[in-house]
């Protein structure tokens, strides 16, 4: 009995080391570069680069290159990255980190709260695969962090929109392509809204007035009684679940196979980070 409970107290003590083998690297920087891909001259630019935009707007960009993942998925090790390092100022939660894995051929952006607006999933996802990776594919890694680099600048800025990831093979932002990401939307709306309450009745009532708009317009009265059930139901999961913490995922694009400046880095400023990002391969 004594060895069995000794046996199970020594699993207690490993679980929490099983449970994430990536061990988070410290911070070099607003470059770390294990390996390295990058020769001197080139991490010497990147660095000051993103010293003097953190100087300018207060926003704090990072990339850190791995050799491997050591099996985990790339967007819980970049939140782990994003909050272990504090990345972005407390009061803004304003960082965003540019991961790298080199082994496994993937990149994940992730972003802080604050910036999460202006940087929101799809961008992400849409520069790794529009601005990084097919510089990655030639080689040309320092090519590819910078212009992602300047990409994410100029969608905080302003200069840069979602609609610059939208063009598909027709140039249009299809009706299909719409509804998709309004049922997406609306499915985050919801199950925020929802697990913030212990009570479920709310869920059939935002059914019930989805079925009688339907209902309206297309005579399809058998929605109202679905529907509400669905929303009861839904509503009643959500709520057991709780309030949403830690990861939301982001979005994934697959590839072919797939403070301060003037006297160097003095350490980032707190930030904090919740899921959002998106990543892809190259």
């Amino acid at each position: 009995m004594k060895v069995r409970s000794l046996s199970l107290g020594c699993l207690a003590l490993l679980l929490p080391v099983a449970a994430f083998a990536f061990e988070v690297p410290p911070n070099d920087g607003f470059i770390t570069d294990t390996i390295p891909i990058l020769d001197a001259q080139q991490d010497m630019g990147l660095e000051q680069m993103l010293q003097e935009y953190q100087s300018q707007t207060s926003n704090e960009i990072a990339v850190l290159v791995v050799r491997s993942l050591e099996g985990e998925e790339i967007a819980d090790v970049a939140v782990e990255v994003g909050r272990k390092w504090e990345i972005g100022t407390g009061e803004n939660d304003n960082g965003i980190l540019i991961l790298i894995s080199y082994e496994d051929r993937r990149m994940f952006i992730a972003t802080g709260y604050g910036l999460e607006g202006a940087v929101p999933d799809i961008v992400a996802a849409g520069i790794v695969e529009t601005d990084i990776a097919p510089l990655f594919r030639e080689g040309d890694y320092y090519g590819g962090i910078r212009a992602g680099i300047e990409a994410l600048q100029k969608h905080i800025g302003g200069e840069y929109t979602a609609e610059r990831y939208n063009s598909g093979s027709s140039g249009d932002f299809g009706f299909g392509q719409f509804i998709f990401f309004l049922v997406f939307i609306g499915f985050d709306f919801l199950v925020a809204i929802f697990g913030r309450s212990k009570s479920w009745w709310l869920g059939g009532v935002v059914g019930a007035v989805i079925g009688i708009g339907l209902g309206a317009m297309y005579v399809w009265w058998w929605s109202v009684p679905l529907l509400a059930g669905l929303g009861l139901l839904f509503d009643f999961i959500v709520s057991k679940m709780g309030p949403r913490k830690g990861r939301r995922g982001g979005i994934w694009f697959g590839g072919p196979g797939g403070q301060g400046g003037g006297g160097g880095f003095g350490g980032f400023s707190g930030g904090s980070f919740g899921g959002g990002g998106g990543g892809g391969k190259w």
